[in-house]
Formats: structure tokens, C-alpha cells, sequence
């Protein structure tokens, strides 16, 4: 895939704030082991980097219902004034389900601060706005102002193009917790995404100093049932986290 950066200054550094890495996590549904999810951060060239995650099913029950997730994106890091910047160049969103494949991707033009937006309803253009992230790139530009702001502050905000639809999302901060996860035991801080009231992709999330302020376990829940992702290995570890007395 050639990707075109246009005005946009990427930042040229060996040591960006969350460095190359794959992970992967258990997924559980209500508490019942149904899949596993990976997480693979890697450059596609000098500039821009290449995010992924899949989702699959393992359990029998999961795998009849044919249900997988795959989210991608490109972006480059751009460093603009205090703040280091990701900045998404395209994004991706395929869902497959029993009865039916749903899709979403996006194309940012900077330069005409639109993006040309295609979903499984048709194609539009969509007008951007400064700072705007998409749903993956967001867990990224989160760890990045972890890095650089602290103390916790109570509530960020951040614009995302989620779907078809730029909306102000937030971050809301939860407070510390010491968590057990496939992987080890981490210090964390935890906070809460809000999209909407309602909505499904509304969830907590466990984010670890230990792990570039990326997420160590992330949980969905509707009341009705309860999806969780625990971190389960990491080429960013090299050695299993204890738990402190």
C-alpha cells in the first residue's frame, strides 16, 4: 500500500513512545474463555506505522457463530508544539458475523481535511477536524499524553471518526488499581471510554506504566453480558510482572 503523508511533518525517530511490539490477549465472554485478540504495532515505512488488531473465536460455541473483528490503521507520529501527535492516515473496521459482514473504513486527506468514508450503507465525505483520531489510534494517542502529563487529570477529551460520525469522546479517570491478568500483575491506572450513552463500544480500560500505558485488560459490558480482554504475552515484556504485598 503507498500512503502519501502530504503536508504533514512526520516525526523521524528510532524511539517513538510506544516502540514496535506484538501482544495478545484472552477474550471472555460472561467469564468463559471465547477467543483470543492480537495487537501488532510495526512500521510499513520510513514514516508510517501500521496498527492491527483481530479478534477470533476458539470456543466451539464462538466459532459456529463465526464471529471475528479486524481493526487497522496508518498513521505517523507528528510532534506539534508540547504535544506528540498521532496523526491516522487510513482506518479499517471489518466485523463478520453469522448472517452478515459489517465494514467501515476511512481515508484522511489532510491537506482537504476530509476523509473519503466507506461503509457497508455506501460512501461519503466526511469532514475532519484538528486532532481527530479513530477508535484504534485513540488507545495510542492515550499512552502518548500518559507519558507526558502526569498527574492524572479526571477527564480527557478526545474527537474520534467513529463509523460515520466525528464525535467528542472522553476518557474518564477511575483511579489505581493492582491487577491480575494472564501475563503477570501490573500497577494500573484505570479509566472509562465514553462514546454515547448506550452504546456498545463504551468500555473500561487498565492501562500499566510497566506496558507503555497501553491496555492490560479492557471489559465491554451492557449488564447483560460482560466481554474481557486480558493481556496474555507481550514482545514488550521480558519478564513476567509480580504482584507487590
Amino acid at each position: 500500500m503507498s500512503l502519501a503523508t502530504g503536508s504533514l511533518t512526520a516525526l523521524a525517530n528510532d524511539a517513538p513512545p510506544i516502540p514496535a511490539h506484538e501482544s495478545n490477549y484472552r477474550v471472555t465472554h460472561n467469564g468463559r474463555a471465547v477467543g483470543e485478540a492480537s495487537f501488532v504495532l510495526k512500521k510499513a515505512n520510513a514514516s508510517v506505522w501500521h496498527l492491527k488488531t483481530e479478534t477470533k473465536a476458539t470456543s466451539m460455541l464462538a466459532k459456529l457463530a463465526s464471529m471475528s473483528v479486524t481493526e487497522a490503521s496508518h498513521f505517523v507520529w507528528e510532534q506539534q508544539k508540547d504535544r506528540l501527535r498521532v496523526v491516522p492516515l487510513t482506518y479499517h473496521n471489518v466485523s463478520r458475523g453469522p448472517f452478515q459482514t459489517r465494514y467501515w473504513q476511512h481515508r484522511y486527506d489532510w491537506d482537504a481535511m476530509t476523509s473519503a468514508t466507506s461503509t457497508h450503507d455506501g460512501e461519503q465525505i466526511i469532514e475532519l477536524r484538528p486532532d481527530l483520531l479513530d477508535p484504534l489510534t485513540l488507545r495510542l494517542q492515550l499512552a502518548a499524553d500518559l507519558q507526558a502529563d502526569l498527574p492524572m487529570q479526571p477527564q480527557r477529551g478526545y474527537v474520534v471518526l467513529d463509523r460515520d460520525d466525528v464525535e467528542n469522546q472522553r476518557i474518564e479517570y477511575r483511579g489505581q488499581a493492582q491487577i491480575q491478568v494472564p501475563a503477570g500483575c501490573f500497577d494500573t491506572e484505570h479509566f472509562y471510554r465514553f462514546r454515547k450513552t448506550g452504546s456498545s463500544r463504551n468500555y473500561d480500560l487498565w492501562v500499566s506504566a510497566e506496558f507503555n500505558w497501553l491496555p492490560v485488560k479492557i471489559v465491554q459490558s451492557d449488564g447483560a453480558r460482560t466481554i474481557e480482554m486480558a493481556l496474555r504475552d507481550s514482545t514488550l515484556l521480558d519478564a513476567t510482572p509480580r504482584c507487590k504485598e
